[in-house]
């Protein structure tokens, strides 16, 4: 673990940085493991965060939710099982533990990056579920809208608005950046809602948040319904209802995309061989991982991975040699 004392917004973003090369690898970061790192909320310009991330950030995850608008500038982005073009005037989410990563083809882009901890608004007026239960936190279909000009220049002086109060000694900073990043979130969510980028289902259930926590941490040693039904003293019927009516989807269904979604990033991110990509997975024969693979997908490990765009850019073979 890289340790981190008093952090600040620069300090910590050069820390990522640090992460990423001496943890590649990984396959996929764990940042929350491999970098102590303690704070609130960060709000940055990209234009000042860039050059410390060197323009590539690799596949990881975090506790921290992260919010980012491109104003200018080109590249690729993947969030979950999401792959999409950065382009001008691009907003983008990142919920808590989801996996994402980025290529910006320039350190010249300019935009805003936002992440907060959930823990922080224990410390202000404003309830935890005010920001977490958001549709583009939950339910959304996609997690990046391509904004017109009205709506990006909102969306800067919001961003502009937490800049500034980041930097200012006001007794009540916390609780103005709690409203300032309440006001992000929310604006965002109309926007993504109007655009239909979101679904219409109920968002909360404190079973599925249970079942999703749990899918978390043992996607790699559980795969069975009845594993999870029985951590959650359901029958493995009445689990399936429950993701079924909140997330479209039965259990079976969601961990196996929770494995592909895991093993294309690995395919698509990393050197590893298929037998350490399986092993990573929680499969003790490569040719089990395989067929797998092939059942959810149509393809072949080795099949998905030569069709990746992103593995066989000259740009991302030279960030994973260093």
């Amino acid at each position: 673990m890289i340790d981190l004392l008093e952090p600040n917004h620069f300090s910590i973003f050069k820390r990522y940085h640090q992460a990423f090369k001496r943890f590649s690898g990984d396959g996929i970061i764990d940042i929350d493991k491999r970098v102590k790192h303690k704070f609130d909320f960060l709000i940055d310009k990209l234009e000042d965060v860039l050059p410390c991330l060197n323009g590539y950030v690799p596949p990881f995850r975090q506790n921290a939710y992260t919010i980012v608008f491109i104003k200018n500038g080109i590249g690729e982005k993947s969030i979950g099982e999401f792959t999409f073009p950065i382009r001008n005037n691009t907003l983008f989410v990142v919920p808590s533990r989801v996996i994402s990563s980025s290529i910006y083809h320039s350190l010249k882009t300019s935009g805003y990056m936002l992440l907060f901890d959930i823990n922080f608004f224990l410390k202000t007026e404003l309830p935890q579920h005010c920001i977490v239960n958001r549709k583009i936190f939950k339910n959304t279909t996609q997690p990046y809208l391509e904004l017109n000009e009205n709506q990006a220049n909102t969306i800067t002086a919001i961003f502009e608005k937490m800049l500034h109060e980041q930097e200012s000694d006001a007794t009540e900073k916390l609780e103005m950046m709690a409203v300032n990043i309440l006001e992000l979130v929310m604006f965002g969510d109309r926007l993504f809602s109007g655009a239909k980028l979101t679904g219409n289902k109920k968002i909360h259930h404190p079973l599925v948040d249970k079942f999703t926590n749990l899918l978390e941490f043992n996607y790699t040693s559980k795969r069975s319904v009845r594993e999870y039904a029985e951590m959650l003293n359901l029958h493995p019927n009445h689990l399936n209802f429950l993701l079924k009516k909140h997330n479209g989807l039965n259990a079976k269904q969601i961990i196996n995309n929770r494995i592909i979604t895991e093993s294309k990033y690995l395919l698509s991110n990393s050197s590893f061989i298929i037998k350490e990509v399986a092993s990573h997975l929680g499969f003790d024969d490569p040719n089990n991982f395989s067929t797998f693979f092939h059942k959810c997908t149509g393809d072949s490990p080795n099949a998905y991975r030569i069709s990746c765009p992103l593995f066989n850019t000259p740009y991302f073979k030279h960030h994973l040699q260093d």
